[in-house]
C-alpha cells in the first residue's frame, strides 16, 4: 500500500476487597532515598502501590551469590491455584520462579540460581505459599512480602500471589540501580482490590505480530494485571448498504488460522495466528500470571464472515454490510461451527462473543442468540460467556441470561448500576476515560494518565459526575468484578506504526494498574506530579521489552560513522559497525575522504534495531546510476527506507508493510545528504540539509477523509540489505541523535562529515 506526502509548499466475580487501611504513619511521599527521623524505612515506590508497609531499617543487596529458592511443598503449585484463575493448567512457582529469574538478569546483569529448598540464605529471594493460614483475610492474589537480614520471603496464598510479589521486588530493584541494587527492609501485606484487571486488545482492525502481542503481555503483568481480552474479528465502521455500497470490498481481520478448509479461508493474509501459536502464547503470559479471553464478535462486526456470504446479511439497504442475520438458518450452525472449532484452542473458562452494535430492530432476536450462546458454551464446553453491554440499545421482551459477564463499554449500550441490580456481573471498560483508540476524534489518542490516577476507580463509571451513584456502582457490589482499558483500532492505524501503539498503549497500563490495584492508596498521598517521575523511570526499564525502541547512549549522538577508521562508532556508545557481503571502505574524494561502496547483494550491520522518537537519522549518499526497484538504503523489522519504490526513483518510507513516498528523487552519480527527524508530532524529511516534506497519510475512511501525520520509526538494522536489495553507490557520514533536529542545525551536523557541498 503507499501514500503520500503533503509537501510544505477474573475469575470468580469477588468485587472489592474490604482491608484494615494503612495506618496514615505508612503513607508517606515516596523517594527511593528518602529516611525517617526513626530510621525505619518508608513505603517503597512500586506500581501499583503496596497496600501496607512496615519499615525496618537495614537493607538487602542483591548480588552474584542470591537465588531464587523455591519451597519444594509448593514447586509444582499450590491448592488454591486453580481457583484464582480463567486457565487450565495455571502455572506454578516454580514456573513464576523462572520468569522472575530471567527479568533479574536483564535488570541487573546478575545471572541468579533457582534452586528447590526448604532452606534459604540471608542473599536469597525464598517463594512460598501458605500466606492466608497466617492472614486468612488475604485473597487470592494477595502476598505477603519479608526484607530482613535473614533474605526475603514472598509468601503467597497461591502462586500467582507469589508471582505479584516478585514484580514488587523486582522494581524496588529497578529503582535501587544507583544504590546497588540495596532494598529496605520492610514488611509489606499487599493484595489487589479487584479481582478483574485487564488489558483488552483490538488485534483485529492492526496487524500486530505475536511477538508484540508477548511483549504486552510482560508490559502489563509488570504492573499486575491479571487478563488480556483479545478481539479477534473486526472491520472499520460502516454505514449502511445504501449508502456504502462497496461494503464487500472494505478491510475486514479475522486472526485465527486454522488448517481446516471450512474455516481457512477466513483468515487475514497480513496477519493470522496458527493453533501452536496461540498454545505458545498462552503457556507464555501464565507464567506472567495473566489469563487470556478470547474474542469473536458477531452478529455484527463480521465483514470477514459476511464478504464470503453476502447472502447471509440482512436482505435491505438500510441495514450494514457487516451485520449478520440472526434470522437466516444458516447463520446460528455457522457460529457455532466457528466456535467448535476453535474453542479449545483457548485454556480460558470464560469466552467473549462480542455482541454488541447490532441492528436495534432486531432487539429480541439478538437476546435470544445471547441466550442461546450461552447454553451452547455451557453445555457443550463448560465455559461462560460475555459480552459487551448492549441491553439499552437492543429493546426486546426476552431478559438476557444474568450469567452472561457483562463488559461495560457505553452509558447509551447498557446500565452498569442495572446490569449489577439484575445480577450481572459487571467489568469497567466505559469509554471514553478507559478506551485509548489512536487518532481517533471521538476517543482519546493518548489517554489521560492523570485524570486516570486523580479520579478513575473501576466503581467510577463517569467521572464527571462521580457522586452520582444512578451512574456509579457501589464499591462494595460483589457484582463489579474489576475493569481496566481497551485499545480499539477503529481507523486502521495506517498512520500509527506498532512502536507508536505500544508507547500509547504502556503509557495508559500504569496508570490503570495502579489504579485497579490498590485504588486511591497512592493517590490520596502522592500528588501525580511526585508518581509520575518514578512510575517513568519503571515504565523505561521493563525487562523483556523491545518495543519502546530507545537504544542507551551516553550523548545525544547514538551513533556516528564517518568511516575514516572503518565502520567504527565515533558517538563514544560503542555501536561498531560490520561490513557484510563485499561492503568495503573505499576513497571517495570530492571532499568526502572515506566512504563505503555498496552493491545490492552488500550492506552495513549495526547493533542496533530502530529507533522511535524523537530523533534524527542522516547520511550522505551518491547513487551509481538507476537504482532496482524497492532498494533499500535502510532496514530493520519495523520498516526499511528506500531510495526507489516499485514505480519511480524517489525517497519512500516503509512502516508495517505501507508505503510513504516523498517525491524526493537522488540524483545519480552526485553525492546528496538525506535525513530525516521525527518529534512527538510529525516525521519531517531534509533533503540536501533542507527541509523537503513532512511525512503524511491520506486516512481515506469515510468519516475522517483528511491527512495524518506519520511517526516513522527509524530503520537503523542495516545501511543496505541483508536481503539482497541494497541500494548500489557510495554511503558517508550516518549518524543517529536520540533528539529530534532541525533546518540549521542539520546543516552543521551534514556538513561535519564531509569538507562538500551537495
Amino acid at each position: 500500500m503507499r501514500f503520500g506526502i503533503v509537501f510544505l509548499a477474573a475469575t470468580a466475580a469477588v468485587g472489592i476487597v474490604n482491608a484494615t487501611p494503612v495506618p496514615s504513619s505508612t503513607q508517606v511521599e515516596v523517594s527511593p532515598s528518602s529516611t525517617r527521623k526513626c530510621h525505619t524505612h518508608p513505603t517503597p515506590f512500586v506500581v501499583p502501590g503496596l497496600q501496607e508497609w512496615e519499615g525496618g531499617s537495614g537493607y538487602w543487596k542483591l548480588n552474584p551469590a542470591t537465588r531464587i529458592v523455591v519451597d519444594p511443598a509448593y514447586a509444582e503449585g499450590g491448592a488454591l491455584d486453580a481457583e484464582s484463575t480463567l486457565m487450565r493448567n495455571p502455572s506454578n512457582l516454580k514456573q513464576f520462579a523462572a520468569s522472575f529469574q530471567s527479568d533479574i538478569s536483564e535488570v541487573s546483569g546478575i545471572n541468579v540460581e533457582v534452586a528447590v529448598s526448604k532452606n534459604y540464605g540471608p542473599h536469597d529471594i525464598f517463594l512460598t505459599l501458605g500466606a492466608d493460614s497466617k492472614d486468612p483475610e488475604l485473597n487470592h492474589e494477595g502476598y505477603l512480602l519479608d526484607i530482613t537480614k535473614k533474605g526475603i520471603s514472598i509468601q503467597g496464598v497461591t502462586s500467582r500471589g507469589a508471582f505479584w510479589g516478585t514484580r514488587s521486588v523486582l522494581q524496588m530493584l529497578i529503582l535501587a540501580d544507583e544504590k546497588g541494587y540495596a532494598l529496605p527492609h520492610g514488611h509489606a501485606r499487599d493484595f489487589p482490590n479487584y479481582h478483574e484487571r485487564k488489558f483488552m486488545q483490538d488485534i483485529a482492525r492492526k496487524p500486530i505480530p505475536m511477538t508484540d502481542l508477548h511483549e504486552y503481555a510482560t508490559l502489563t503483568s509488570f504492573y499486575k494485571f491479571n487478563t488480556l481480552h483479545h478481539h479477534y474479528n473486526d472491520n472499520p465502521g460502516m454505514q449502511v448498504k445504501g449508502i456504502l455500497h462497496d461494503w464487500q470490498n472494505q478491510y475486514a481481520g479475522f486472526r485465527l488460522r486454522t488448517d481446516n478448509p471450512e474455516y481457512s479461508m477466513y483468515a487475514s493474509n497480513d496477519t493470522s495466528y496458527t493453533k501452536q501459536e496461540m498454545r505458545e502464547f498462552q503457556d507464555f503470559i501464565k507464567a506472567r500470571g495473566m489469563d487470556l479471553i478470547p474474542e469473536i464478535d458477531t452478529p455484527a462486526h463480521s465483514l470477514c464472515f459476511t464478504k464470503f456470504h453476502p447472502d447471509w446479511t440482512i436482505q435491505n439497504d438500510t441495514a450494514r454490510g457487516d451485520w449478520l442475520d440472526l434470522g437466516n438458518p444458516a447463520v446460528q450452525p455457522f457460529l457455532e461451527g466457528l466456535w467448535t472449532e476453535f474453542v479449545d484452542w483457548f485454556d480460558s473458562s470464560s469466552i467473549s462473543i462480542g455482541a454488541d452494535e447490532y441492528d436495534p430492530t432486531k432487539g429480541d432476536l439478538a437476546r435470544s442468540f445471547v441466550n442461546s450462546m450461552h447454553d451452547f458454551f455451557a453445555k457443550n464446553f463448560n465455559r461462560s460467556i460475555r459480552m459487551w453491554g448492549s441491553d439499552v440499545r437492543l429493546p426486546g421482551t426476552i431478559e438476557i441470561n444474568n450469567n452472561v459477564h457483562i463488559d461495560m463499554w457505553d452509558f447509551t449500550y447498557s446500565q452498569p448500576v442495572t446490569d449489577t441490580n439484575k445480577g450481572f456481573k459487571v467489568c469497567n471498560l466505559n469509554a471514553p476515560n478507559s478506551y485509548l483508540v489512536p487518532r481517533s476524534q471521538s476517543y482519546e489518542d493518548f489517554i489521560d494518565a492523570q485524570k486516570i490516577y486523580e479520579l478513575w476507580e473501576p466503581w467510577v463509571f463517569d467521572i464527571i459526575d462521580r457522586g452520582n451513584m444512578s451512574r456509579n456502582v457501589d464499591p462494595k457490589n460483589p457484582n463489579l468484578t474489576g475493569g481496566g482499558f481497551a485499545n480499539w483500532n477503529d481507523f486502521l492505524s495506517e498512520s500509527v506504526t506498532r512502536v507508536e501503539l505500544y508507547d500509547r498503549v504502556s503509557r495508559a497500563a500504569d496508570v490503570f494498574g495502579e489504579k485497579l490495584w490498590a485504588g486511591t492508596k497512592n493517590s490520596d498521598h502522592i500528588s501525580y506530579d511526585k508518581w509520575a517521575p518514578l512510575a517513568k523511570k519503571l515504565r523505561e526499564n521493563i525487562p523483556g521489552i523491545t518495543l519502546r525502541r530507545r537504544p542507551k547512549s551516553n550523548n545525544q549522538f547514538v551513533i556516528s560513522y564517518d568511516f575514516e577508521d572503518g565502520v567504527k562508532d565515533a558517538s563514544g556508545n560503542g555501536y561498531d559497525g560490520q561490513l557484510q557481503n563485499g561492503a568495503s571502505v573505499v576513497q571517495a574524494g570530492e571532499g568526502h575522504g572515506n566512504a563505503v561502496q555498496l552493491t545490492s547483494k552488500s550492506f552495513i550491520k549495526t547493533p542496533l534495531e530502530s529507533i522511535s522518537y524523537p530523533y534524527a537519522v542522516g547520511m550522505w549518499i551518491k547513487p551509481s546510476g538507476e537504482q532496482q526497484p524497492n532498494a533499500v538504503i535502510l532496514e530493520s523489522g519495523d520498516g526499511r527506507l528506500l531510495i526507489s519504490n516499485s514505480t519511480a526513483q524517489t525517497i519512500t518510507f516503509e512502516q508495517d508493510g505501507n508505503q510513504y513516498d516523498t517525491q524526493i528523487n537522488l540524483p545519480p552519480n552526485e553525492w546528496s545528504h538525506i535525513a530525516f527527524s521525527a518529534d512527538s508530532k510529525q516525521t519531517s524529511v531534509f533533503f540536501n540539509m533542507r527541509r523537503q516534506a513532512i511525512v503524511n497519510y491520506y486516512n481515506p475512511r469515510w468519516d475522517s477523509l483528511r491527512n495524518e501525520t506519520l511517526l516513522v520509526t527509524a530503520p537503523i538494522s542495516s545501511i543496505g540489505s541483508p536481503s539482497g536489495n541494497s541500494m548500489e553507490g557510495l554511503v558517508d557520514g550516518f549518524f543517529v541523535m536520540d533528539r529530534a533536529s532541525y533546518g540549521g542545525e542539520m546543516a552543521f551536523i551534514g556538513k561535519r562529515y564531509a569538507n562538500a557541498l551537495p
